[in-house]
């Protein structure tokens, strides 16, 4: 019945031309009317704010085709149906535009778009001294914030690092001309906190400039409330402008797509599965291929749900694959592919080995843990990584480093080594062992233990992966190679359930970024004068990272908050 009567009012809001059409527009198939009379026309010019002359070849879009600027910067594009704004892909060689009250990105048209009539929209661009050839990329998992503390917490842990980390980085000449991107989630299926968040991202200053923070849909983003996603999409539209757009930097094309596909709702939050529409699609390719030279370019896809295993969703078809390995094979005609991830509240990096970008590199997918870490229970991600964000360092068409920043800790906190041995047991009494496990909860929620961890050094690194990472235990000079292992954090879980009362399976699941060596003495406690050792190696630049850890985590220290 509530479909039913979305269409009628959507019949009804067409006729007084509010919309084209009494379809859904998630499932019409040619959303585009038929050229002649009762157009939707936008045009505009697109023009440097210095000199005042048109800028040619800038791509324009609805959100569903593109056109290109001419010779004098003017665009003409017959809208479809559904648009609700036009917008550009920055030039390289431009300023990304902020919005002169939030200092948000702008770079689409604010104003309703009037249908079966010409809308026009000009937009000014500030030029760059010169073409930023290295910049940074900052990339930021859920902060997906559902109460006012939630938000208080964002505001006064989150930001705040973000701004002393650049800044303190600026200061010494690194970590230059940043970007941000949040990953999706930004709330979390209260759409009272659109405003205070969008507020909590505005005015973000680090030192003289301001940092654009652009953002990416979540399926938490998506209001419950209304019939299809694309009614629910407009909470996030009407702050932070349109889902599936482009920008340029340097020599990078980066990307943000809702991959999100709404099913059905309970109004308080939608099942979905993941993916895009053909729509999408085509989109997207018009895109890429007005990108030039994309051999010698480096391409970022921002989007919420992970690529790797083909999805995940909530819906009847949740590991359905929709265009992802078209979209995945797209990008494989730049130089070096990164895909940018929220979403799981756990990070992990994803080594596309069948997808090899033009460098001879696979396209490498970057989970990133929430900044909310575990929904601000604590300190922690599910897994036990820290609550945080990541550093991308970008220089020409290659990623030169980055670092998985923990909030409020050092960049040099990667990893943490547990006894294999040890026993951890909190106030309710339960206990968990690494090799044993342990139940706990009312519920009586069973954690396997791994019997092989027994005697071992037991390492968590969490921005690891399984071809460039090397990690070592060093004694006395001595180095001996670990193995990765998968396994649950069981000083992790037993803080959960004995201190947070969780009482699920989300609060103990198995993670693959473990490391082990077993203790020379059989005893990890009693080792004197040793070091773990973690290499990461850069794909691109090679640049090597070391990290090192010479005690053992013996409780619950950092955990919570």
């Amino acid at each position: 019945m509530l479909r039913k009567f979305y269409y009628l009012f959507l019949t009804v809001a067409l006729l007084g031309g509010a919309a084209c059409s009494s379809s859904d527009p998630d499932d019409d198939p040619d959303p585009t009317p038929p050229s002649g009379g009762n157009e939707t026309v936008l045009i505009g010019q697109i023009s440097d704010a210095t000199t005042g002359k048109g800028i040619a070849g800038v791509p324009v879009t609805d959100g569903y085709t593109f056109t290109t600027t001419d010779a004098d910067g003017n665009y003409r594009l017959v809208a479809n149906r559904y648009c609700r704004n036009v917008y550009y892909v920055t030039p390289a060689n431009y300023k990304v535009a902020l919005d002169p009250s939030s200092k948000l990105p702008l770079f689409y048209s604010t104003s309703t778009i009037q249908r079966y009539k010409e809308n026009r929209n000009d937009f000014k661009l500030e030029p760059l001294p010169a073409v930023e050839e290295n910049f940074t990329f900052v990339a930021i998992g859920d902060p997906q914030c559902k109460t006012d503390a939630d938000v208080a917490r964002w505001e006064t842990e989150t930001i705040p690092d973000i701004k002393s980390t650049l800044k303190s980085a600026q200061e010494n000449g690194k970590w230059t001309n940043a970007y941000a991107v949040t990953l999706g989630d930004i709330t979390f299926d209260n759409t009272v906190q659109w405003d205070p968040m969008k507020k909590s991202m505005s005015n973000v200053q680090i030192g003289t400039d301001y940092l654009p923070i652009f953002n990416c849909m979540g399926n938490h983003d998506h209001d419950a409330t209304q019939a299809n996603t694309y009614t629910a999409q407009t909470n996030y539209i009407q702050r932070f402008g349109p889902v599936d757009y482009s920008f340029n930097r340097g020599k990078a094309h980066i990307v943000v797509m809702d991959n999100v596909v709404c099913t059905t709702t309970n109004q308080s939050t939608w099942t979905y599965e993941a993916g895009f529409s053909q729509q999408q699609y085509n989109w997207l390719k018009a895109d890429l291929d007005l990108v030039e030279n994309k051999a010698d370019k480096i391409v970022f896809f921002c989007a919420h749900i992970p690529f790797r295993n083909g999805g995940t969703g909530t819906g009847s078809n949740v590991n359905e694959d929709k265009y992802y390995a078209e979209v995945l094979q797209l990008l494989t005609q730049f130089k070096e592919a990164h895909i940018m991830i929220g979403h799981t509240h756990y990070p992990q990096n994803y080594i596309h080995s069948g997808y090899k970008c033009q460098s001879g590199l696979p396209i490498y997918e970057h989970v990133h843990g929430g900044a909310c870490g575990a929904w601000w229970s604590s300190n922690l991600n599910v897994d036990g990584a820290p609550n945080g964000y990541s550093i991308y360092e970008v220089k020409g068409n290659v990623v030169d480093n980055w670092v998985a920043k923990p909030t409020n800790q050092s960049e040099s906190y990667q990893l943490r080594v547990y006894d294999g041995n040890a026993t951890y047991t909190g106030s309710k009494n339960y206990s968990y062992t690494w090799t044993g496990g342990g139940i706990g909860g009312s519920s009586n929620i069973n954690t396997p233990g791994v019997a092989g961890l027994k005697n071992c050094f037991v390492v968590s690194i969490w921005n690891d992966d399984p071809s460039y990472w090397k990690v070592e235990f060093v004694q006395n000079g001595q180095s001996t190679p670990m193995t990765r292992v998968s396994t649950r954090d069981m000083c992790v879980v037993s803080f959960f359930f004995n201190e947070c009362g969780k009482n699920t399976t989300t609060w103990n699941k198995s993670f693959q970024h473990f490391w082990k060596v077993e203790a020379p003495s059989g005893d990890p406690a009693k080792e004197e004068n040793w070091v773990v050792r973690a290499t990461q190696t850069i794909p691109g630049s090679k640049k090597t990272n070391v990290y090192e850890a010479s005690a053992l985590q013996t409780d619950y220290a950092g955990f919570a908050h």
